[in-house]
């Protein structure tokens, strides 16, 4: 009885509301099963990316501030909870030699950005705007999110008392913010028909 409701419930959703969905949640397994199992393991996309966010984090920093106290460095650490165990891997930002914060793999952005292409492409719209907004939206979310580590690396410096609430908070607010925004511009001249927008 419960199921028939919640058939009868879906069937109402227009159909290209319904193949939106529906593609989405395909697209999410199997980048999940993509991810998880072979990428992650290999750090094929991390990798590089952590290293890069970690870097420019630092060289970001040293051009706002005007000197040359901020490094980054590769290392891991290992962790151990009730469930399971294994090893970090992150980029550490240092000032004058000592570690300020940590850029992990799951805070380089790559989830976001991935997110933010596969809405951009599930969407109906011409291939050139596709292609348009996802290389422009991939360039800004990776600017943001390194003057987001930039930013919560500074906090924890000099301003250590705000520096969680912004971490979580503030930080994690304007990044989604950004995101939706980009998302809102894109999707202003697409419309959910069963044909691409002309």
């Amino acid at each position: 009885m419960l199921a028939q409701t919640y058939l009868t419930k879906w069937n109402q959703v227009p159909k290209a509301v319904r193949q939106f969905l529906l593609r989405g949640l395909i697209v999410l397994v199997v980048w999940k099963v993509l991810y998880l199992c072979f990428l992650a393991p290999a750090r094929i996309l991390d990798g590089p990316l952590t290293y890069s966010v970690g870097a420019m984090s630092a060289s970001a920093l040293n051009w706002t501030t005007g000197s040359r106290d901020y490094t980054s460095v590769a290392n891991s650490r290992d962790y151990s909870t009730l469930n399971e165990s294994g090893t970090i891997h992150q980029q550490t930002i240092m000032f004058q030699g000592q570690p300020v914060g940590n850029v992990e793999d799951a805070c380089n952005g790559l989830e976001l950005i991935v997110l933010y292409v596969a809405f951009l492409w599930l969407l109906p719209s011409t291939l050139k705007r596709r292609i348009w907004y996802s290389v422009l939206g991939v360039i800004a979310i990776y600017i943001v999110n390194v003057a987001r580590c930039a930013g919560i690396s500074y906090l924890i410096i000099y301003y250590p008392q705000y520096s969680e609430f912004a971490h979580h908070y503030i930080f994690a607010f304007v990044v989604y913010a950004f995101i939706i925004t980009l998302w809102l511009f894109y999707s202003n001249k697409v419309t959910l028909h069963a044909k691409a927008d002309q």
